[in-house]
């Protein structure tokens, strides 16, 4: 279909096939022919590079949800070590305080 596919040239184009091979098959055939310019449509090969961006972009994601994991459990060792250090330290104070 060319991009200068309007209307009229549609209806026109309905009005010959229902002549050469009736209605019934005019009608059928016209629901392959979507009522849009070509450069409107996405063909297979650019669902396939959608599909792939998106593959893609998973990737990233998984990657930075594995960095933020090993970011949290890094975090969570710092400050669990942090608190026992701190304990020890304020129990030796009261216990050479007391």
């Amino acid at each position: 279909m060319s991009d200068t596919t309007t209307p009229a040239a549609r209806h026109a184009l309905y009005a010959a096939l229902e002549g050469a091979i009736g209605k019934p098959h005019a009608d059928t055939l016209m629901t392959y022919l979507p009522a849009h310019r070509s450069n409107e449509a996405a063909t297979k090969a650019d669902v396939e590079i959608l599909e792939d961006r998106f593959d893609r972009l998973e990737d990233r994601f998984d990657r930075l949800e594995d960095r933020f994991d090993h970011w949290q459990r890094t975090t969570l060792v710092v400050v669990v070590s942090a608190m026992t250090g701190l304990t020890a330290i304020f129990s030796a104070i009261v216990l050479i305080a007391s």
